[in-house]
């Protein structure tokens, strides 16, 4: 997806993430100089800010007045960046959207320590907005991403890795920080716990989606489009489902050819005729449909959950196509 793609559905909040990005800014200023100079390279890879946008287009369609949305926007992006920056220590990744991480600049510790930073910035923030049962979502899900990292880490280059790994992993990593972005408009609306129930079924079902059309874009995206190394998740030893399907449907052929790219070591390239023969087998025993289907249920059961919620018409509408619309990532 381009920003270009996204620019129509945030361009009802842009004014307002602009706002967060200040918030951003904030926070994130030192006077410790070498805390300063990792931050200075955080912002420069700007990401789409898509949690935060969430937050933003909750809070309006539940009707929330007031600027703590873009404080819980910043907190919410904090804690994805975090989790980012721990990434790609544990995944000796070189490169994040297209530009050197920070671990590869600046080595592990001092990566380490700044991603801890980042976390404790967002603790900071999200105290300071005096809203306790945002503290509670904040604390939720902060602790269950850590949790999938955990278990993550337990299964990586296990071959005997099992779907339920993989969806619990997807569940803490991803879909439960979408869930708390878009419950935030209802809980800073003062929304029914109904309302906030169907709120955060919305983002777990839109993180669901887009986690797996990102897995999805792993195996079949250039390196270009995806900002990192083609393949990535299989090189650093991530069953993901696509590789899961396939090992099934054919151990006898995918097993040897997993083990041979594992044993080169994750920062090691996949040679031109491994990859053409891995991709090869996933298109020969369909090793995509599966993860199409989920994430076309997971899409239409987002949009489901809006149908029984009132809001702001316009706003309404905008997050009904969302989910639509990461779909067209993988496409």
């Amino acid at each position: 997806m381009s920003r270009l793609d996204l620019l129509r559905y945030f361009g009802p909040v842009s004014a307002r993430l602009e706002l967060v990005e200040a918030e951003l800014e904030r926070i994130l200023r030192s006077d410790v100089p070498v805390a300063e100079k990792l931050a200075a390279h955080v912002r420069s890879g700007r990401g789409k800010r898509l949690r935060p946008a969430l937050v933003l287009l909750c809070s309006g369609f539940c009707g929330a007045r007031g600027d703590l949305d873009l404080r819980f926007g910043a907190v919410f992006e904090l804690v994805h960046t975090a989790t980012l920056v721990h990434d790609d220590v544990i995944d000796h990744a070189e490169t994040r959207r297209g530009k050197p991480t920070l671990n590869r600049l600046w080595g592990n510790t001092l990566t380490v320590l700044f991603g801890d930073l980042l976390y404790l910035h967002a603790m900071s923030s999200a105290i300071s907005g005096r809203d306790w049962r945002m503290m509670e979502i904040f604390a939720d899900v902060t602790t269950r991403m850590i949790e999938g990292e955990l278990i993550q880490n337990e299964v990586l280059f296990r071959l005997d890795t099992t779907r339920r790994d993989y969806f619990d992993i997807q569940e803490r990593k991803t879909a439960l920080l979408f869930g708390g972005c878009t419950e935030t408009g209802a809980v800073l609306a003062g929304r029914s716990a109904e309302d906030c129930a169907l709120m955060r079924r919305y983002g777990l079902e839109v993180g669901r989606a887009f986690q797996l059309v990102d897995d999805l874009l792993d195996y079949t995206a250039s390196s270009a489009q995806l900002g990192k190394p083609a393949l990535s998740d299989l090189r650093e030893g991530k069953l993901t489902l696509p590789m899961l399907t396939l090992l099934e449907r054919a151990p006898e052929a995918a097993r040897p050819l997993v083990e041979r790219i594992w044993a080169r070591g994750e920062t090691a390239p996949i040679p031109p005729e491994e990859e053409a023969e891995l991709r090869r087998l996933l298109k020969a025993h369909d090793a995509f449909s599966e993860l199409r289907v989920l994430a076309e249920r997971a899409s239409g059961a987002a949009v489901e959950a809006l149908q029984g919620l009132e809001g702001e018409a316009r706003l309404g509408r905008l997050l009904r196509e969302i989910p639509g619309v990461l779909l067209e990532r993988g496409r």
